[in-house]
């Protein structure tokens, strides 16, 4: 079984050598149990530092494109058109995909071809590594995302090939496109398969993307939820605007 992972790149020095060591020993472990991986990284025009370690990590990468982009969904994007596995994902250069929980999802995906999108619980790490807490995975669906709660668990769940082929690629959104991506599954009517253990460690600190701009989330989850049908009287609708005025009364330093 061929898996595809997209690995979007730009001024990560700190932390992409872990995630290029988890992706080297996804591999080495992956191939003793007849599971093979296509590994895309797409960089953009990122320092030194960054360059150099990518280089250091040459030989388990397949495919490495250096060049502009117009943001992280880009890069994506463009790694997309290459997949080759029959499932795919992407892996920001400051996650790690949890190997056990990797291979318990592969094995899941071994028995079962029917599934679109399988997901799992996640760790949350802080910049050192640290285990910060536990994000555990849910049953999501269609009307909960829009109305109640648009948390989805994209880090180290994947997506069936041959069903995302017909889905196009993700939205020009700054931070919520997987939010989209995966309203998009399943108004498509993806079939779902839920893990109930850890299959990612998400890194969260206060430079990163979701530690540094959640009023951009929360905003971003308004207009997505509201283009795939959430009403003014939804939960989510009040619960989002407080929180927008919470951040611009307490904003963080």
């Amino acid at each position: 079984m061929l898996f595809s992972v997209i690995i979007p790149s730009f001024n990560q020095h700190a932390f992409i050598e872990a995630t290029l060591q988890n992706l080297k020993s996804l591999k080495e472990q992956g191939e003793a149990k007849g599971l093979y991986f296509q590994y895309i990284l797409v960089d953009n025009k990122s320092d030194n530092p960054t360059r150099q370690i990518i280089s250091n990590y040459s030989s388990i990468l397949d495919t490495t494109l250096i060049e502009p982009d117009k943001g992280q969904y880009d890069a994506i994007n463009k790694g997309l058109r290459l997949v080759k596995g029959e499932y795919w994902t992407w892996l920001n250069t400051d996650d790690l995909i949890d190997l056990n929980g990797f291979f318990e999802l592969a094995t899941i995906l071994k028995t079962r071809n029917d599934i679109d999108y399988i997901y799992g619980a996640m760790d949350y790490i802080d910049e050192h590594g640290h285990f910060l807490k536990h994000f555990p995975s849910y049953l999501i669906n269609y009307n909960t995302l829009i109305s109640k709660n648009p948390s989805v668990s994209q880090p180290g769940s994947f997506f069936k090939t041959s069903f995302t082929n017909k889905m196009g690629v993700l939205e020009a959104l700054r931070c919520c496109f997987d939010y989209e991506y995966i309203l998009r599954c399943l108004k498509n009517k993806a079939t779902l398969y839920q893990c109930p253990f850890v299959v990612a460690q998400f890194r969260y600190y206060n430079l990163s993307k979701t530690g540094s701009i959640t009023p951009i989330f929360i905003k971003e989850q308004l207009q997505i939820s509201k283009s795939y049908g959430r009403k003014w009287f939804h939960f989510l609708t009040g619960f989002s605007y407080l929180r927008l005025l919470k951040h611009k009364l307490f904003p963080r330093r």
